[in-house]
């Protein structure tokens, strides 16, 4: 998907990703304030957790992981 109000930005669908993909550092739960009480939260209970969203934005987050792409 491309959006010319973002034009450096490319999100391409998870079924075009022939590859595999690297295993994440950790799994991050967000939104959980509004999801329904019968749906569980999968992962580790230290993975980080947020009722909303968290107040770092997903470069932030990549960023801090060191996983930046610095090209």
């Amino acid at each position: 998907m491309w959006d010319p109000r973002w034009p450096e930005l490319v999100h391409p669908h998870a079924s075009a990703i022939d590859t595999p993909l690297p295993a994440t550092p950790e799994n991050v739960h967000i939104m959980l304030g509004s999801k329904a009480p019968w749906v569980p939260v999968e992962g580790s209970a230290k993975d980080p957790r947020f009722e909303k969203y968290p107040d770092v934005s997903l470069a932030q987050w990549h960023e801090a992981k060191g996983l930046r792409d610095n090209d």
